[in-house]
């Protein structure tokens, strides 16, 4: 139900009901104005056109719900004002009643703000509507689970015929902290590192390149010659381990 001003509106399918809120100031016999407004339910068919467009578009159930009305839904549904045009009755009896007009006006400018309220009108209630859609998402996603249960029923029966795979085997060696482990024909390479023959360094002549350097070449064989010592600690290391 909408409360602006002193309008009260309640949409039912097929009906509008106008109401006036009291004041302090009323007599109660002022208060005795109820307008109802009759309306044209839509279709079953359009009713399960839209239900279908919003199963399938849950942004535009979402816009919906926002107040917002999406493209598609102007095409099915009356104008607000088209809506008003059914006929109206008013509690108090007279067929010209001010009343009738007041609220025909302002049903009709708060039926273009409230795309809910039009559904409603037309035969999709709120509860209705959100009821339909989520039951539909719910059957389906049961539906889904279903078949991949299914699938992953099959699948397991298919490996304990074959047997299991190679990923398998990986899976399990890393379960059980052996994925890192080298196989057995790793313990049966063996490496021979034996210096050079010629335990001689030859150093290129790098003067050319470092033209007014002084010390060229002996600093390149010290270098050279640190190179080769730390090279044969690492290689006697690794022997002795």
């Amino acid at each position: 139900m909408t409360d602006v001003a002193k309008i009260l509106l309640d949409a039912r399918p097929g009906i509008l009901i106008g109401t006036f809120a009291k004041s302090d100031d009323e007599q109660p016999e002022d208060n005795n104005h109820e307008v109802r407004i009759s309306v044209e339910v839509c279709a079953p068919q359009i009713q399960e056109g839209i239900l279908l467009e919003l199963r399938e578009n849950a942004h535009d159930l979402y816009r919906l719900l926002s107040g917002e009305t999406p493209l598609w839904l102007h095409d099915l549904l009356p104008s607000s004002t088209n809506l008003m045009l059914g006929e109206a009755t008013c509690h108090c009896g007279d067929s010209t009643c001010p009343s009738l007009l007041s609220v025909r006006e302002y049903a009709s400018q708060q039926l273009a703000a409230d795309p809910m309220m039009r559904l409603t009108l037309m035969g999709l209630p709120r509860k209705e509507l959100l009821l339909s859609i989520f039951g539909t998402w719910s059957a389906s996603t049961t539906s889904q689970t279903k078949e991949i249960a299914i699938v992953e029923a099959s699948l397991i029966e298919e490996k304990e015929k074959i047997g299991p795979t190679p990923g398998d085997w990986l899976a399990e060696a890393a379960e059980q902290g052996r994925l890192h482990e080298p196989g057995p024909l790793f313990r049966d390479v063996t490496i021979h590192l034996s210096p050079p023959e010629d335990s001689e360094l030859h150093a290129d002549d790098w003067t050319p390149l470092l033209q007014g350097v002084p010390g060229v070449q002996k600093a390149l064989r010290m270098i050279l010659k640190k190179t080769a010592d730390t090279a044969e600690k690492r290689r006697r290391t690794w022997l002795k381990e």
